[in-house]
C-alpha cells in the first residue's frame, strides 16, 4: 500500500536504523523499498545549475527592492534612500546604489540591474 507523503530521508534512517532490532513489517519494508526507488529515480540535478538558478533569483529580489526612483535629475535608489512613495527620508543614494553594484562585483550575470 502506498504512502500518502513522500517518505523523507529521516524515515528511511529510522527504518534501516529499525532492522537491527528484528524484522520490519511488511508496510515498512514496503516503504523502506518505496523510498530508496524514490531516491534513486530522481535525476541528480547539477549542483552549479541549482546554484546559477538560486543566485539569478536572489539577484531579480535585489534589483526589484533596490529599484531606481527620479528625483529631479536624479535616479536615486528607492531602498537606500528610504523612499515611501512621495519622498525619500534618508540620504538620497544615487542609483546604481552599493548593494547593486557590490552584487554585479560578485555575482555578474545577464540580468543585470
Amino acid at each position: 500500500m502506498p504512502a500518502r507523503n513522500p517518505v523523507t530521508a529521516a524515515q528511511l534512517r529510522n527504518l534501516a536504523a529499525r532492522t537491527h532490532r528484528g524484522p520490519l513489517t511488511p508496510n515498512e519494508a514496503a516503504r523502506l523499498t518505496a523510498g530508496i526507488e524514490r531516491l534513486t529515480a530522481r535525476p541528480r540535478r547539477n549542483s552549479a545549475v541549482r546554484w546559477a538558478k538560486r543566485a539569478a533569483a536572489l539577484r531579480r529580489k535585489l534589483a526589484a527592492l533596490h529599484h531606481p526612483v527620479q528625483r529631479g535629475s536624479i535616479a536615486a535608489c528607492a531602498e537606500c534612500s528610504g523612499w515611501n512613495g512621495r519622498r525619500c527620508t534618508g540620504l538620497v543614494t544615487p542609483w546604481p546604489c552599493p548593494t547593486l553594484e557590490l552584487l554585479d562585483d560578485h555575482l555578474p550575470g545577464k540580468d543585470s540591474a
